[in-house]
């Protein structure tokens, strides 16, 4: 299993006035090969949980292991583990420094002491895997859009062939357009055998790629399981801030009304799809 974390429990500024408990007691599990969602609501512990997953933080109690290596240990090579386990921070093109796109891509790969010949195949792979043309490479990522930068700095973190990719917020401040174009990017990089962990606020967003599902709140793991399984709880996800998607409401109001739909249906086209057999149930009984 490529990450097992048991009892995590992490606190900030401990035995002062601003102690702060981030998490508490969260084990959790990631099979090879998931799209993963983490979700919860501003302060519920997401990004503290997701820096644990490479080893940035490390807390007691508690343990994480990537590939059944514990990284607690202190013989552990956490450099050798951020390889295995990348990780987007949200507006990762705030981080982009070098003169040009080839440079920022080809910043890791180089430390890793490769050769000239492998360090271009990469960041040419690397720039093709998030859509870039390669003509870009030349050009300062700085006279690029935002939504550009944003793949330039994901680039940099793919071009190190990590296993397991981890995102926060990769979607925050793009307009819907660039919202789509992102997510469909990230699921383009999961379907080459990539296991993707995504944090997001949206539900939609989620919903519509991730294989299951963890919900924090206030540090602790409130559900967890497919989509289905934790957008059921509509009513209880409501009093910890976080929604369902359009279409679950939708669904959950049709039935109300009296409509033949099924409980679980959250894509928009299988509530699509549900409405139509009523519909052609509607017709076939006028008939």
């Amino acid at each position: 299993m490529p990450i097992e974390v048991k009892g995590l429990t992490h606190v900030y500024m401990p035995g002062t006035p601003f102690e702060a408990r981030a998490l508490n007691d969260v084990s959790l599990s990631i099979r090879d090969g998931e799209f993963i969602g983490i979700i919860g609501h501003t302060g519920s512990g997401k990004s503290t949980l997701i820096v644990h997953l490479n080893g940035l933080e490390s807390s007691s109690p508690g343990v994480v292991f990537v590939n059944g290596v514990d990284l607690g240990l202190k013989e552990t090579d956490l450099i050798a583990i951020r390889r295995t386990v990348g990780l987007v921070f949200q507006y990762p093109e705030y981080q982009l420094f070098e003169e040009t796109v080839e440079k920022d891509v080809a910043f890791g790969p180089r430390n890793l002491g490769l050769s000239e010949d492998e360090i271009k195949a990469r960041v040419a792979d690397a720039l093709r895997m998030v859509g870039l043309p390669q003509d870009v490479a030349g050009k300062s990522p700085f006279e690029l859009s935002g939504g550009q930068k944003r793949r330039v700095a994901i680039a940099g973190v793919l071009a190190m062939q990590p296993s397991m990719l981890i995102l926060d917020e990769p979607a925050a401040g793009l307009d819907p357009a660039g919202r789509r174009e992102m997510l469909e990017l990230i699921k383009g990089v999961h379907d080459t055998g990539v296991t993707v962990v995504m944090v997001s606020h949206s539900m939609d967003d989620v919903g519509r790629y991730c294989d299951r599902l963890y919900v924090l709140n206030r540090g602790e793991i409130a559900w967890y399981g497919t989509p289905a399984e934790v957008f059921i709880h509509e009513e209880q996800l409501h009093e910890i801030g976080l929604d369902v998607p359009e279409c679950a409401k939708l669904a959950r109001r049709l039935r109300k009304s009296g409509f033949d739909i099924p409980e679980g249906l959250y894509r928009t086209d299988d509530v699509c799809e549900a409405i139509l057999r009523n519909l052609r149930k509607g017709s076939d009984a006028t008939c």
